[in-house]
């Protein structure tokens, strides 16, 4: 039976570390190696660190999946969506390989993160390393509890892992999608709570919704949620962490799911491109630009230990 990365379906943590990483030509055959050994040395650390509920993911991006896995290809894996939208831009970037890291601790993220990387340094280069943190009681930076009615406990895993009835090859596997978003948080704070309540559709001091009629079609919560059934949310399992320092501040937006059209579809109704929404684009994204997007699959850690030879 397949297993999973335990760093999919695990509960929040305080803190986060995301590597972004290319590979070097010619070195497929040494990461396929590196990477089959990566989950039994998170595990090693996790152990060791256990106070700390150490866990993490590896993704292999979607343009270097079939150069560094040639013989076979999860069949949703494609780039990330390219979005036309005369209003705002959401970019697309292109990483081999995402590692990404979370636990209690900072020092001890750091330490696994610093291993791990050691790991496949050879055959890699550091892009992008990219930090979060738990803001408060797991709200956003605008002051707004993140993923309200994200669910918990078994059901995260129906949401984010592939089943043998959709893809028999990639069990345990995981569509993968990261942005990180800009926050221009001195304009946001000028707006007062209701104005801010109105663009995210939600009460700020309990992340409740607001009555159906205050609802705005283009409110920022209704976009994670299906175009033709309101009440149901795109299946989705999101890891979002705040980063900030007295300069610039943001979010780190990770996404899991066993529906590799889930993302797009958020994309097109966050940009005003669904037919529900068409020209009413998300307005959170007035106040929080995208500067950076990725696609990737994490396969299961049965699939990575095949090539540990």
């Amino acid at each position: 039976m397949a297993r999973e990365q335990l760093g999919i379906c695990s509960e929040a943590n305080l803190h986060g570390d995301y590597l972004l990483l290319t590979a070097l030509d010619g070195q497929e055959r040494y990461l396929r190696q590196q990477l089959a050994q990566l989950p039994a040395l998170l595990s090693q650390l996790s152990d060791h660190f256990s106070e700390s509920m150490v866990t993490g993911v590896v993704a292999i991006g979607a343009s270097y999946w079939d150069t560094l896995y040639p013989n076979a290809r999860p069949a949703g894996l494609l780039p990330f969506p390219v979005l036309e939208s005369s209003d705002v831009l959401m970019p697309a970037d292109s990483f081999d390989l995402l590692l990404q890291i979370r636990s209690d601790r900072q020092d001890v993220n750091y330490l696994v993160a610093q291993q791990l990387y050691q790991l496949l340094a050879p055959a890699v280069e550091l892009v992008e390393q990219l930090r979060g943190f738990r803001y408060l009681d797991g709200r956003d930076l605008t002051g707004f509890i993140d993923a309200p009615d994200m669910v918990r406990g078994r059901l995260r895993r129906e949401l984010a892992l592939l089943t043998a009835e959709q893809e028999p090859h990639f069990v345990g596997g995981s569509y993968v999608y990261f942005q990180r978003f800009r926050h221009d948080i001195r304009r946001w704070q000028q707006l007062s709570v209701t104005a801010q309540q109105a663009i995210i559709g939600r009460r700020k001091s309990d992340g409740q919704w607001l009555p159906l009629a205050q609802l705005e079609p283009e409110c920022h919560s209704l976009c994670f949620y299906q175009e033709k059934e309101r009440s149901k949310p795109l299946p989705l399992l999101t890891q979002n962490m705040p980063f900030a320092d007295l300069k610039q501040q943001g979010l780190l937006w990770l996404g899991f799911s066993a529906d590799s059209t889930a993302f797009e579809t958020l994309m097109r109704q966050r940009l005003g491109l669904s037919e529900l929404n068409a020209g009413q684009y998300d307005r959170l994204l007035d106040y929080s630009q995208a500067d950076l997007g990725a696609a990737f699959f994490a396969p299961s850690v049965s699939f990575l230990e095949q090539f540990d030879r």
